[in-house]
């Protein structure tokens, strides 16, 4: 083809690509991209070519612009970020906490595992932390733990969403559940008249059991703690409803956040420990199922859906259900194993620190039968 016919062909082609843009500028849906086309300066190129690079720019443009848009989307922490982040997947909420005598925390976790009742787990021992937070933002805090972090985390974290710790409680009087920290402030701490007594009588071996494990708590304030009056925890926010029983150890209670319909059960109903028998009591066993039948009774009085162990994971009213029986049944045939050496079948055991406890629960059993313990011999 001569010189001539291929500039009619390019001429042609550059003369139909402006053809086409004119008859789409002048359809509606062009109505807002030709507005902002005319606030742009227009392009350098001049005749067809200009018209050429015009319709080629909205293109670039708008990858400059998702590209813009994917750049602001990575924000660096601190720098816009609010201070909370919420995970739908997991039901949590993490808020950023404020630096606590001189260190940087990163918060608490707390899971809503009803309305207004909060849950921290913190290690070893999948150990909860329970918050009950009232009108106003005042809290109840129950069994704090586990290290003095964890504790200041939780208090900043608190202080974040603007609430004030206004009392706490402790389920019974071991180490781990008579923990405070200065940062949660100076407020009551309630427990049953027997957990109070124990935890007075007991307090340096308290102060070093938790230094055993997790060392720097304020031995002023491990332990220190008031005797409940009645059957009902004493602060102004929602009604807390106590549930004493006899098992694990002397001083034990379960309470009951009625308007949530949650069971704080302390040191029974966990899905990772063994029930832990008192090793003091007369007939641990009994005991123990006496226990279970005041926390089920609780939980039929109340409309418990929810339960949160002292250590485990929290579960519904079904779960609640599969731990009685499972607990139960533990009992049952720990006792059986005491006496005529049956083997003791329970998924739990399979972690070597519940199976020590086990073990040592079956000697404290046998020995108590061979000294000729009657209680033992009932149903």
């Amino acid at each position: 083809m001569d010189p001539l016919g291929w500039a009619l062909v390019v001429a042609g082609g550059v003369a139909l690509v402006v053809l086409v843009d004119r008859l789409v500028a002048r359809l509606p849906v062009r109505t807002e991209v030709r507005r902002r086309d005319e606030d742009r300066p227009r392009s350098s190129g001049a005749g067809p070519f200009g018209e050429l690079v015009e319709i080629l720019q909205p293109t670039a443009r708008h990858l400059h612009e998702e590209q813009e848009r994917q750049r602001h989307d990575l924000v660096l922490p601190g720098d816009a970020d609010p201070p909370w982040a919420v995970d739908l997947d997991a039901g949590t909420a993490v808020l950023a906490s404020a630096p606590v005598a001189g260190r940087s925390l990163t918060g608490r976790a707390l899971e809503e595992v009803a309305d207004g009742v909060l849950v921290a787990t913190a290690q070893p021992w999948s150990t909860t932390t329970t918050v009950v937070v009232g009108p106003g933002g005042r809290c109840l805090v129950v069994d704090p733990a586990l290290t003095p972090a964890d504790l200041e985390a939780l208090a900043a974290t608190l202080a974040a969403r603007g609430a004030v710790v206004e009392a706490g409680a402790a389920t019974h009087p071991h180490w781990d559940h008579v923990l405070w920290s200065a940062a949660l402030g100076d407020v009551p701490r309630w427990a049953a008249p027997a957990a109070v007594d124990r935890a007075a009588r007991a307090h340096a071996a308290l102060v070093a059991e938790a230094d055993g494990t997790a060392p720097g708590h304020d031995p002023a304030l491990l332990g220190r703690l008031r005797p409940l009056a009645g059957d009902v925890v004493p602060w102004s926010g929602r009604r807390v409803v106590v549930v004493p029983h006899a098992a694990h150890c002397p001083g034990s209670v379960a309470l009951v956040v009625r308007d949530a319909g949650v069971l704080l059960a302390g040191d029974l109903l966990s899905d990772q420990e063994i029930p832990l028998l008192d090793p003091d009591a007369t007939d641990p066993v009994a005991d123990h199922l006496a226990a279970l039948d005041a926390l089920e009774g609780a939980a039929e009085r109340w409309s418990v859906r929810v339960l949160v162990p002292g250590h485990g994971t929290v579960t519904d009213a079904d779960g609640l259900a599969r731990r009685l029986a499972v607990d139960r049944a533990y009992l049952t045939a720990v006792r059986d194993a005491a006496r005529d050496g049956r083997t003791v079948e329970d998924p739990r055991l399979a972690d070597a620190e519940q199976r020590e406890h086990h073990e040592d629960q079956l000697r404290a059993l046998r020995a108590a039968d061979r000294h000729g313990d009657g209680a033992r011999d009932r149903p």
